[in-house]
């Protein structure tokens, strides 16, 4: 039979593309998935590998504190190894974060030690020199082009106590990823810029490799005498990209989750669609069936087509799916590893496909095998033996499914609320493929069990009404079918947006609540900003305004160990309102002190409560204010604020007044503005004075929502093909209903009924299916998308969010149902086709 289905896929090839089609995608989902958790994993390895493959041992602090090691402490333990005839060169590695100042703009930045010994370097330039002392340093081109500067610049490098130096770009090098640190820039200086600073490890390159195993027991003997550790060089590049590579999996698992849902709604469309096809060749069938094949070769037939089918889309799905899974890092600059795939895992994959495709094809067969040889001498189409099969069995079917998926939703709805109530992902996840498996299994027989129902709301639009209404109501079971389809890809794209809305709710509502200043331009010393600055804080544009702030230092404040206020901050009047909205904080004076902001934390440290008074030493005078907890004096350093107003009451005013310097300018971001633009204006306005530094909380909220959109993006393309395939099944839906309903559409035709009214009843049928499919999927899907994010995200803080993504669905639902139309266009256009002397022949 092998030969004969060939035979007729390549007489009739169109028959099977919807098929192929849904094959092709839910491949590409399976196949992408595959190869983008092998190329992430690959990447997050070369970027932590790098800097240590040229090294043999590394003497490593292991659990010790490295402040508390002295500077000589790794280069002690190979000496007292005496393994020095053996070694060939050493290098100890520095690390350092500081602010880098460019002539375009600054950032953080991480400085790294790199070795003057070449065998110990692990990356080559692409320009200029390398550093020959302190004032030299190499940086990637990457931080080349965003500081603004080339080899033979300047860049000011500020380090957290205050302290700046002045370095020239000796070289640019060829290092085309970026550490996976969350800084701006990366950097790289001989030793010698660390001065006398201790080094977190010290590599060491041996002459022999083949002495490896030796010294490496000697070293960590002698190492585990001092209470560090010795290790190999390869062992400690597998810890560092194991650990390295657990940052994708989550992300794994969700694409994972993404490509089984959709390869359920491709075996959906599959299974349509092998209705259809059995109704468009039942007399090819029959006459098969006249001549003497047997039901076994009838099910051959059907089997080896689908077959054939399901390796050339699932080939055709790999290499697409493969393509676009690693186009995708290489888009998102994450390919540094190159393309790398597990070949197990892919095939299985793909055999998964195939299966799949075969699997649904089979469950089909049976309508196939019963059209009897007397169909040979009757034109009519037969109609679906799913919704004509009047029997016992097809009623114990309807209770098997209703009976064991109505159970998965439950369970499903259960372990969703579970996993989001105690913020436990993998228990929601599993939540949802519960969920998912009981709407397979369940929604179709429920919405068969409405048609009729909607069957009498879709007559009350005339002629086209009716004819759609009896269409549905005659095929309900396949309809369900195909409404579990689109509802599946409608729930996806709303939980994704519902978990997206309400994520980014979250975090700007956390960083808002840790972070109640947007951005702050100031000076770590207190020193005064430049006239500069100040004069050109206003023009920052997307943020509501600009606020200078006066800072004096606490000469004296009640011991709160780390937590003890540094600073007195004066803010202008009009900040009071703008900063402590929420905190309820009325900037006047009580029994004649001023009530002032401090921080909760140091309250609970020193032992007072809100209302109690607290005494500070201000310029030598002591200032007693009344304590009222907010988390504003953490930004950006610990302080006790006051106003202007609360200020100038005081009796010993003059006194302060002229000690105060404006140090800090405050921002607060406007409403529906981008963070990632304020961030990038105050740095560009800080890169006019190397004394200030940018703090507030720009700068974690545009690393977490700049991962964010890329989850997103991802999850949206996803998505898309999860789209396409329900309305393919939407499609075949309305084509089987077509090809079933040729007599009674040439029997309009002949008493008269226009094209118009035939299409437009399709159109209707269409919408119909579109509109249920619609409105179940975001009942579904948008509190699937918040459960989802609360077990991700809930848990970590007490800010949680919920925002729905209205702006999202009224542009989704317009969409969807334009879709859907179209969907019904070459559908409706065979309909109209229909001749009216077609139905006296058959």
């Amino acid at each position: 039979m092998i030969r004969v289905a060939w035979a007729q896929i390549r007489h009739s090839p169109s028959r099977l593309l919807a098929v192929l089609l849904a094959v092709v995608l839910s491949a590409m989902m399976l196949a992408g998935t595959v190869v983008f958790q092998a190329t992430s994993t690959a990447s997050m390895a070369t970027v932590t590998a790098a800097p240590l493959r040229p090294v043999d041992v590394i003497i490593d602090p292991g659990d010790a504190d490295v402040k508390s090691l002295k500077p000589s402490w790794a280069e002690d333990v190979l000496a007292k190894a005496n393994v020095g005839g053996k070694v060939r060169a050493t290098a100890p590695y520095y690390a350092a974060t500081v602010t880098a100042y460019g002539s375009a703009a600054r950032g953080t930045a991480n400085v790294y030690s790199v070795s003057r010994d070449p065998s110990l370097r692990w990356f080559g330039l692409e320009s200029g020199d390398w550093p020959a002392s302190a004032d030299q340093v190499v940086v990637s081109r990457d931080t080349a082009d965003g500081l603004g500067v080339n080899v033979g610049g300047t860049v000011t490098l500020k380090s957290s106590d205050g302290t700046k130096r002045v370095v020239t770009v000796s070289g640019i090098n060829d290092v085309r990823f970026k550490p996976m640190t969350g800084t701006d820039y990366a950097i790289y200086a001989d030793p010698s810029y660390f001065g006398e600073a201790t080094p977190g490890e010290l590599f060491v390159k041996l002459d022999d490799p083949s002495d490896i195993d030796a010294v490496t027991e000697r070293l960590a003997a002698t190492a585990r005498a001092d209470g560090v550790t010795a290790v190999e060089g390869s062992e400690m590049i597998r810890q560092a990209s194991a650990m390295m590579a657990g940052g994708s999996t989550q992300l794994t698992v969700i694409m994972a989750v993404f490509a089984v849902i959709a390869l359920l709604c491709a075996m959906m469309v599959i299974s349509s669609t092998y209705r259809t096809l059995i109704a468009q060749r039942t007399r090819d069938i029959a006459m098969l069936r006249l001549i003497g094949a047997k039901r076994a070769s009838i099910r051959s037939l059907v089997l080896s087509e689908a077959l054939i089918t399901a390796l050339a889309g699932t080939i055709i799905g790999a290499l697409v799916g493969a393509g676009g899974g690693y186009a995708a890092m290489v888009a998102m600059g994450q390919a540094f590893g190159g393309f790398a795939a597990n070949p197990f895992l892919l095939a299985g994959a793909l055999l998964l496909s195939v299966a799949a495709t075969v699997l649904t094809a089979w469950t089909t067969v049976r309508h196939a095998t019963r059209i009897p040889p007397i169909q040979a001498l009757d034109g009519a189409a037969q109609t679906s033996g799913d919704d004509t099969d009047t029997g016992g069995r097809a009623h114990h079917g309807r209770i098997l499914r209703m009976g064991f998926g109505a159970p998965c939703m439950i369970a499903g709805i259960a372990l969703l609320w579970a996993g989001s109530t105690g913020f436990h992902m993998p228990i929601a996840l599993v939540g949802g493929l519960a969920l998912a498996l009981g709407l397979v299994l369940a929604l179709p027989v429920f919405v068969a069990m409405l048609m009729p129902a909607i069957g009498m709301i879709l007559s009350a639009c005339g002629l086209p009404g009716k004819l759609a209404a009896s269409s549905l109501t005659a095929n309900a079971r396949r309809a369900g079918g195909t409404i579990t389809a689109v509802a599946f890809g409608i729930s996806l794209i709303a939980a994704l947006s519902s978990a997206a809305a309400t994520g980014t709710a979250t975090i700007d509502a956390d960083l808002e609540y840790r972070y109640p200043v947007s951005a702050a331009l100031y000076t770590p010393d207190n020193s005064p900003l430049s006239d500069k600055v100040l004069q050109r804080a206003s023009e920052i544009t997307d943020a509501r305004a600009s606020y200078p702030v006066r800072t004096i230092a606490i000469d004296h404040a009640p011991e709160g160990a780390k937590t003890t206020p540094k600073v007195l901050d004066v803010i202008p009047d009009k900040a009071a309102g703008t900063f402590t909205a929420d905190d309820g904080w009325h900037a006047g004076i009580s029994g004649g002190t001023p009530v002032a902001l401090v921080h909760p934390r140091y309250m609970s440290t020193i032992g007072i409560k809100e209302g109690d008074q607290l005494t500070i030493t201000i310029a030598g005078t002591p200032l007693t204010v009344r304590a009222h907890a907010s988390q504003l004096t953490e930004s950006p350093e610990l302080a006790v604020i006051i106003t202007d107003s609360q200020l100038g009451s005081l009796p010993n005013a003059a006194a302060i007044q002229p000690k105060l310097k404006t140090s800090m300018v405050w921002f607060k971001t406007r409403p529906g503005i981008d963070r990632a633009k304020l961030a990038g204006q105050v740095n560009h306005l800080a890169a006019a004075d190397p004394n200030a530094t940018v703090g507030g909380g720009i700068a974690e909220s545009n690393d977490i929502l700049n991962v964010l959109n890329m989850l997103l993006m991802l999850s949206y393309a996803m998505l898309a093909i999860t789209v396409t395939i329900s309305l393919t099944g939407l499609a075949n839906q309305l084509a089987l209903s077509v090809i079933e309903r040729t007599n009674e559409i040439s029997m309009l035709r002949a008493l008269g009924t226009r094209r118009g009214a035939i299409r437009m009843s399709i159109a209707i049928e269409a919408l119909a299916l579109t509109v249920i499919g619609t409105v179940i999927g975001l009942l579904v899907g948008l509190p699937l998308g918040l459960a989802g994010v609360k077990a991700q995200i809930g848990g970590m803080t007490g800010q949680f969010t919920t925002r729905l993504p209205w702006d999202q669905i009224s542009v989704l639902i317009p969409v969807i149902l334009i879709a859907g139309l179209l969907a019904s266009t070459i559908p409706a256009r065979n309909a109209t086709r229909i001749q009216a002397a077609q139905g006296l022949t058959s």
